[in-house]
């Protein structure tokens, strides 16, 4: 919880917290009275106030209930007032059910809980780090408030979502046998912001535990959080107990986790959850994240098989003009007609439009460079129309002798090539064939390839052996629904086009052009080189 106002604010269930703390290691048979635990972000006290009760009924069995050996036990962060406020009277209520008098209890609430942003804050040693980070994506904080973090925080970019920043100064802050267990978004693992984090934690820590509870009630409303509880300590190296939880896992589940999170051996399976061994976490790359079923067939797929790049195959994400008002027409007679690129619109297509009649404004000649205006006066004029707005642009400030540029310059090597495209978000793997004759529009991503047939490989990439590498490499939106982006399908591994025999490609072809997943998936399988059907 990061601020009452902003957004991020997201109240963790009772039986959540309890999990988390019990995951943590901050459990009333140890002398909780002898470390600290940092709460950095308490909103209204949902993790602190259990927080407090399991430190007192600590400190009662051990005759150690006094302010002076509390004083040092707890550190709990809020930038919101309201939220410091709510905290307080939570520990004041907690304290005083133990017989703590108003004047210790005010004593103790004052210094434990800090109106202060914990990012920028002098935290004490912590043997516990525990809580829910606020989920706040990049573009909602304020510039210079990432350029602030940026300066002390080695892993929070521009790009990154807030709860990164959390991550690190949270392991920054464990004593040597500490622990950090945060209930918290895991797009972390996988996607490109994540991958400095990803770097350092594997360089001095190990992702000893990571519970995945996509789709599990855990919080008090209705979010689109894919939460993951991720325990962390340090030491690099260690393998990773992942746990995958199905969306009706509950407090009932609850003991059964915990004991194979503990001391399991081997794979585990329940009603609601299945758990194996993964691999420790290697640099920044990014890892598979699936159930471990899936996960054991995509390991012997990545085996046997090179990645999509590597079996030549290109992708790509089209264009971006940095100005769709400016540079995207339907009016064909605006400039010269050399200087429109037709272009290839997802969602255009997707609502039954598949001729298509938009273009771009296309500034860039055949040789790459920027044309000369003086030889095309429609687009000259028209340009110069709108050279206000165009100069605006942050690449127009970075380029001022071109600034009349598009973001991204179109790769004319695509004009006339077969492809299949992608659109960025969608529930199942479907490209769709292109011949080339319009250019993708941007969040459109495209694949060309040099060894396979199009519509075979289109085949191949609709099926759910790659559905599923997408699935387990990269994040999910709301609704399950997967990021077919190219920094997630370059994850992907296909046989080499020369290793399949030519009836499989057929049908494969076939496949494609009949859009029968089963079909793709009975082609696919045997392209593969799998025997057993693959759910």
């Amino acid at each position: 919880m990061y601020s009452m106002t902003e957004p991020g604010v997201v109240f963790t269930k009772d039986w959540v917290v309890d999990f988390v703390l019990n995951v943590a290691g901050y459990t009333t048979d140890r002398d909780l009275t002898s470390g600290c635990i940092v709460e950095p972000s308490c909103g209204d006290g949902a993790f602190l106030g259990r927080v407090v009760l399991r430190l007192c009924e600590c400190a009662v069995d051990a005759g150690a209930l006094s302010v002076e050996r509390l004083v040092s036990c707890i550190r709990a962060y809020d930038v919101d007032n309201a939220s410091v406020l709510a905290s307080r009277a939570t520990v004041r209520r907690v304290l005083e059910s133990f017989g703590v008098s108003p004047a210790d209890s005010e004593r103790l609430v004052g210094i434990w809980v800090i109106q202060g942003d914990f990012l920028l804050s002098e935290v004490p040693p912590a043997r516990w780090v525990v809580g829910n980070p606020p989920y706040v994506r990049s573009s909602l904080i304020p510039r210079e408030q990432r350029v602030a973090y940026g300066r002390v925080l080695s892993c929070v970019t521009m790009g990154s979502d807030l709860y990164v920043g959390f991550f690190e100064k949270g392991l920054e802050a464990l004593e040597e046998d500490g622990a950090l267990c945060f209930i918290c978004a895991d797009r972390w693992l996988q996607n490109r912001y994540g991958s400095r984090l990803r770097a350092f934690v594997s360089e001095g820590y190990s992702l000893d535990a990571h519970i995945r509870m996509h789709g599990v009630d855990a919080f008090e409303e209705d979010v689109s959080a894919y939460p993951a509880i991720s325990l962390i300590r340090r030491g690099s190296g260690r393998p990773m107990r992942y746990m995958e939880c199905g969306p009706r896992f509950t407090l009932d589940d609850v003991r059964d986790a915990e004991e194979w999170v503990f001391a399991g051996e081997g794979a585990y399976r329940s009603k609601n959850a299945t758990a194996d061994v993964l691999p420790p976490l290697h640099g920044a790359e990014s890892i598979p994240l699936a159930s471990p079923d899936r996960l054991k067939v995509l390991g012997e797929l990545a085996h046997r098989h090179p990645r999509l790049e590597d079996a030549g195959v290109r992708l790509g994400i089209g264009v971006a003009s940095g100005c769709d008002e400016v540079y995207i027409t339907e009016d064909h007679d605006l400039v010269e007609a050399d200087r429109l690129l037709p272009l290839f619109f997802m969602r255009d297509w997707r609502a039954g439009n598949h001729e298509g009649t938009k273009c771009l404004v296309n500034p860039w000649g055949s040789d790459g460079r920027l044309v000369d205006l003086d030889s095309y006066p429609k687009l000259k004029g028209y340009l110069e129309e709108n050279e206000e707005r165009l100069r605006a642009r942050r690449v127009a400030k970075d380029h001022p002798d071109s600034w009349y540029r598009t973001l991204d310059k179109p790769d004319q090597s695509l004009m006339g090539r077969e492809m299949l495209l992608f659109p960025d978000m969608a529930m199942r793997s479907d490209p769709v064939y292109s011949d080339g004759s319009r250019y993708p529009h941007h969040n459109c991503y495209w694949m060309t390839s040099s060894e396979w047939d199009v519509r075979s490989l289109g085949g191949l990439m609709m099926s759910d052996l790659v559905e599923g590498y997408v699935g387990a490499f990269g994040v999910k939106m709301r609704g399950s629904t997967l990021r077919f982006q190219a920094q997630y399908l370059r994850m992907v591994h296909i046989p080499r086009a020369d290793d399949v025999d030519e009836q499989t490609k057929r049908e494969l072809a076939e496949a494609f052009a009949t859009g029968s997943r089963d079909l793709a998936n009975e082609a696919s399988r045997r392209a593969y080189g799998l025997e057993d059907a693959y759910a």
